[in-house]
């Protein structure tokens, strides 16, 4: 017999995450740039691999930093998702 007080559950570890309770997910953000600039001048374009992708002129880059990664898609670089932010100040 096993008594054991105040102990915890256990843990399953075949790989299955916990449930997302929302579709919100909290980050920090690392870093914040301006948009790559458009190749100007007579530098030859790249062509093997289509039509290069620039940012907007009034784009910005953001880093953010999820600390639980696991509430992010496994196949979020597919292009598949589109990502809405909100910023809220931070509670003192």
């Amino acid at each position: 017999m096993e008594i054991v007080i105040g102990a915890t559950q256990r843990l399953d570890l075949q790989g299955k995450r916990p449930e997302a309770k929302e579709n919100v997910i909290e980050a920090k953000v690392l870093n914040a740039r301006p948009p790559r600039r458009r190749p100007s001048g007579n530098r030859p374009v790249e062509r093997r691999h289509g039509q290069p992708a620039y940012d907007p002129a009034a784009g910005r880059v953001l880093v953010l930093l999820v600390p639980e990664g696991y509430a992010i898609p496994q196949d979020i670089d597919s292009g598949n998702y589109r990502v809405f932010l909100r910023f809220t100040p931070k509670r003192k």
